[in-house]
């Protein structure tokens, strides 16, 4: 699913999509959420008494007809929705329904006292989306996939076995190569070899192919895939998110939620708990 509201940075994602439609096939729904109070809604634009319903009906007439036009300018075919809502739970929701398998979605991220107190719309569909969210920033770089970067703490965090499964399929569907990066605070010889052979253990343990283990000295993970990024020719990062929500994320934050404001390589988030 690729939610789009037509501005540049939805189309960033659509560029991204077609480096996946070139190595599988894949259904893909095209969504467009036109926002509402849920207060106010009814279930339909009839049935909603306190609403502008000619201002909706237009405006709805008028994504159809760009979805029309999308239709005439891309070499593949989608399926096209307009749907009525809060953007975070309608897109929730229709992940959930029509059990989609994989968000891409283009993002300006946030940054400052917003960022830590609303985010952007990416993080929040991270948050409440189950399945693996790709957001490609507007100033990210956007390449053919060759080489995949995995940052974890790769002792301390349990990798759910679905998501380490598609991330096999990634590697798999573009004969990628694999790159297994932790962040570290401080450079300690001992340390960084224990840590390697953790992260060797690590990879035997999954059966991984085709990897190469990093480590980059960092007192901030963000900072540090940024600098790893920009040292070297990563084409998609990987990242796992506990999701915290509420009290707890604005206490906490997340550090994959904060790549997603700031990463400049697409980057797939999911779920670890």
């Amino acid at each position: 699913m690729v939610p789009v509201d037509f501005t540049p940075v939805a189309f960033r994602a659509i560029e991204f999509l077609t480096f996946l439609m070139e190595t599988t096939p894949i259904n893909t729904h095209l969504v467009h959420v036109i926002e509402v109070n849920a207060a106010e809604w009814g279930g339909s634009v009839d049935t909603s008494d306190t609403i502008d319903k000619s201002a909706f009906r237009a405006q709805e007439q008028k994504v159809q007809q760009l979805f029309t036009e999308l239709k005439q300018h891309v070499d593949f075919k989608f399926t096209s929705e307009v749907l009525y809502g809060g953007l975070t739970t309608t897109l929730a929701r229709y992940t959930a329904h029509h059990q989609i398998d994989l968000v891409l979605m283009g993002t300006e991220g946030a940054d400052g006292w917003l960022e830590k107190i609303s985010g952007s719309e990416a993080q929040h569909v991270v948050r409440y989306t189950e399945v693996p969210v790709i957001t490609v920033h507007a100033n990210a770089s956007v390449t053919p996939i060759h080489n995949l970067l995995w940052v974890a703490d790769f002792k301390a965090e349990k990798q759910p076995e679905k998501s380490i499964a598609k991330i096999k399929l990634f590697q798999q569907l573009f004969n990628a190569r694999l790159h297994l990066l932790q962040i570290t605070d401080k450079e300690d010889e001992q340390q960084s070899l224990q840590l390697k052979q953790e992260m060797q253990a690590f990879a035997e343990h999954l059966g991984l192919q085709n990897f190469e283990l990093h480590l980059h000295h960092n007192n901030k993970v963000p900072a540090g895939v940024r600098n790893f990024n920009q040292a070297t020719e990563m084409d998609l990062v990987l990242i796992g998110t506990h999701a915290r929500k509420g009290i707890s994320h604005l206490f906490y934050g997340s550090i994959a939620e904060t790549l997603v404001n700031h990463c400049i390589r697409p980057l797939m988030t999911y779920h670890l708990n």
